[in-house]
């Protein structure tokens, strides 16, 4: 039963496809980090601009894989000028092995410990960018001690079990048996940095009432912006995404 519910609430790869940041101008790296249990990971380096000192470690949702994140990635160097690590979870593109909960918190340490052994960016200087389910990854990774920089979070849910009640709330025994697994509401008090939490305000998928009650739950400093119109998939392309993380950007770049 729990390998059915996260196989059909959380991971849902896709099929590779041959694009890469190449096909819209930018320079990149592919590299493999190897996990401790034998799995290896499929991840893109795309450098910043020059005159910037700011790299995102990308969290991905339940769907999808890099080669079809190619867009999100060159609109987040243009509207940030930073550099991103990406990475596919196990089981997800090029990436091997088999999605579960466990792995992406092992896929997770094992990717900041290559950006900090390959690019010399480890957690303090790193901001996370979290999507979706990615976000509760991200939640987690910050709070079992590797404190980002920030944290931003897009259309984040409170914990597992919530949305198991709003989507399977029947099979789920309205989110028993789904337990602990992402509970970020749980975590959300230990991340230990400024955080922002983008929300659509029309999400169909996440409710935006998830991000407000997962942004309720944080310490401070925080934001919390909720787009009008936006859904779960345009949310990135509202005009005011990217202006409102610039600006939250710009008030926590000091912060330590």
């Amino acid at each position: 039963m729990l390998d059915f519910l996260e196989r059909r609430l959380l991971f849902r790869p896709r099929p590779v496809c041959e694009a890469n940041p190449n096909d819209l101008g930018l320079d990149y790296e592919a590299t493999i980090a190897n996990t401790a249990d034998g799995r290896s990971l499929y991840c893109w380096y795309i450098p910043g601009a020059a005159d910037s000192n700011l790299t995102w470690l990308w969290f991905g949702g339940v769907g999808a894989n890099l080669t079809l994140r190619v867009g999100e990635f060159a609109a987040m160097r243009a509207q940030t000028g930073g550099s991103i690590m990406a990475f596919d979870y196990g089981g997800f593109g090029r990436s091997n092995g088999r999605p579960t909960v466990r792995h992406t918190a092992i896929d997770s340490r094992t990717v900041l410990t290559h950006l900090r052994r390959r690019y010399g960016v480890d957690a303090p200087d790193a901001h996370y960018f979290g999507v979706s389910m990615g976000a509760a990854v991200a939640i987690r990774l910050a709070a079992d001690g590797y404190r980002p920089r920030s944290l931003t979070l897009v259309a984040p849910f409170a914990s597992l079990r919530e949305m198991a009640k709003l989507v399977y709330p029947m099979i789920t025994l309205n989110g028993m048996v789904v337990g602990e697994r992402f509970n970020s509401i749980a975590h959300i008090s230990k991340i230990g940095c400024p955080l922002c939490i983008l929300h659509g305000a029309a999400d169909e998928l996440v409710p935006a009432a998830q991000g407000r009650k997962l942004y309720d739950a944080a310490p401070e400093p925080k934001r919390y912006v909720e787009l009008d119109g936006a859904g779960h998939l345009d949310v990135g392309e509202h005009p005011q995404f990217w202006p409102s993380l610039r600006e939250w950007l710009a008030g926590v770049a000091n912060y330590r």
